[in-house]
C-alpha cells in the first residue's frame, strides 16, 4: 500500500486503516476491502472536488458533518477532499464566493446539496440574486454525482410540513417535476441532521465500485437504510418479550424496555442509527432513552406525529413475527411511507429499489 494512505496529519495510519475497514463493512463490501476503500479515498484528494451547497436550512447537517469523530469525517473532508465551496467553512464571501462557486462548477465535481429548495415563490431563497431552483437546475448536469444530505434536501422536511409556506421540496423531486430534469437521480442521504458518516460512506461506495449506490423507492441507498431502525436496536428484544415503556419515567423506562408505546416509529423508519449511533458513536435517541421520530421518512412530520403517539397499524408480539413488523403499516402512514413498505413488501423489489413509487420525494430516475 502507498505512504499515500497515511498522509493525514491528524490521523494515524491505523486509525486510518480502521476507519476504511468500517467504511468497507457498511457499504457491503467486507473487511477484505480495506485497502480499496483506503486507495479510494486517497484518491478524492486528487481526483473530483466537492461542492457544498446550502439552501432552506438550520445548517445542522454541515454542523454534524464538521464535528464528527473517530477519526472525524472532517478532517478527512477538509485535508483529503478538495472541499471547493462551503460556505460554513470558507474565508471567501461576496462576489468572491460567487466566482468560487462558478469556478468549482466548472470541472468534474461531486454536489453535495444541505437544505431544501422553495417553490412558492421560488424568490423566498435567493444568493446572489439567484433562486436555489436555477441554481439546482443549472448545477445538477454538470456534477458527477448528486447527494440531498439530511431530510431537508431528501424530502423537504419540516420546511415542506403542512401547510408548507414556501412551497419546499427536496432537491430531486423539485429536479423531476415540471420544467425540470425527467430522469434525475440524487442519493437521498436523510436523518435531521444528515449524518457526517453516511456522506461519507456514499462517496466512498462511488469511488470503489465506479458506480452510483443501489437505491430504494425513494432514494436512498440500500447499503445504509435498507434495514429499520427496529430490525437493529437493542432494545428488540425487550419488543418480542412483549415488555414495554407505558410511561416515561416508570419501572420499564428504568429498565431499558421497548419504547414503541410511548412513540418509538422504530419499526417503520429505514435508518442506520442503531448502528453509526450519533456524537463519535456514543450514542443515539433510544439509547439515551427517547423513541425513534422516523425522521429518515418522506413526511415524517406530517405522517408519524404526534411523536409521543403510538404508530398506526403495529401489531404486538403474539399477532407478527417481529421480520414483518417494519411491513404492516397502516392508516395515515400509509400515504407516505407506508406505500413505499407495503410495495416493497409485496411485489420483492427491495434489492434494486425498483421503479418509484408515486409518493411525494420518491427517487427513480436515471442519470
Amino acid at each position: 500500500m502507498s505512504e499515500e494512505l497515511s498522509f493525514l496529519p491528524t490521523v494515524s495510519r491505523r486509525d486510518f486503516l480502521a476507519y476504511c475497514g468500517a467504511i468497507a463493512t457498511l457499504i457491503g463490501l467486507g473487511k477484505s476491502a480495506t485497502l480499496d476503500v483506503a486507495e479510494a479515498l486517497a484518491q478524492l484528494a486528487r481526483r473530483p472536488s466537492v461542492v457544498w451547497s446550502s439552501f432552506q436550512v438550520c445548517t445542522g447537517c454541515a454542523i454534524n458533518l464538521l464535528e464528527s469523530r473517530s477519526p472525524d469525517p472532517a478532517t478527512l473532508i477538509l485535508q483529503q477532499i478538495s472541499l471547493d465551496y462551503q460556505d460554513n467553512v470558507m474565508a471567501a464571501a461576496g462576489t468572491a464566493a460567487e466566482q468560487l462557486f462558478e469556478q468549482a462548477t466548472a470541472r468534474d465535481f461531486y454536489w453535495i446539496v444541505e437544505g431544501s429548495i422553495p417553490t412558492k415563490p421560488p424568490e423566498a431563497l435567493q444568493i446572489a440574486g439567484r433562486t436555489a431552483a436555477d441554481i439546482a437546475k443549472e448545477t445538477y448536469p454538470k456534477a458527477t454525482a448528486v447527494i440531498a444530505i439530511g431530510s431537508c434536501s431528501s424530502y423537504g422536511n419540516i420546511q415542506a410540513s403542512r401547510p408548507n409556506p414556501t412551497g419546499a421540496m427536496g432537491v430531486g423531486e423539485y429536479l423531476r417535476g415540471e420544467g425540470g430534469i425527467p430522469n434525475a437521480r440524487v442519493i437521498n442521504s436523510p436523518r435531521c441532521p444528515g449524518h457526517g458518516e453516511d456522506t461519507i460512506a456514499i462517496l466512498a461506495s462511488i469511488l470503489v465500485t465506479g458506480d452510483l449506490p443501489e437505491l430504494d423507492a425513494v432514494g436512498r441507498p440500500l447499503f445504509l437504510f435498507g434495514e429499520t431502525v427496529h430490525d437493529n436496536c437493542e432494545r428488540r428484544g425487550h419488543f418480542e418479550a412483549g415488555e414495554f415503556v407505558e410511561t416515561f419515567g416508570d419501572a420499564g423506562s428504568q429498565n431499558d424496555w421497548c419504547l414503541y408505546k410511548v412513540g418509538c416509529k422504530g419499526p417503520v423508519t429505514h435508518a442506520p442509527c442503531p448502528k453509526l449511533r450519533w456524537n463519535g458513536h456514543l450514542s443515539w435517541p433510544v439509547d439515551s432513552g427517547g423513541p425513534c421520530i422516523g425522521c429518515a421518512e418522506p413526511d415524517f412530520w406530517d405522517e408519524l406525529t404526534p411523536f409521543y403517539d403510538k404508530a398506526p397499524g403495529i401489531r404486538l408480539p403474539g399477532d407478527v413475527s417481529a421480520e414483518t413488523v417494519g411491513y404492516v403499516v397502516g392508516g395515515a402512514a400509509a400515504v407516505g411511507i407506508g406505500a413505499h413498505l407495503i410495495g416493497q413488501a409485496a411485489t420483492g423489489r427491495l434489492g434494486k429499489g425498483g421503479p418509484p413509487e408515486e409518493t411525494k420525494g420518491s427517487e427513480g430516475g436515471e442519470r
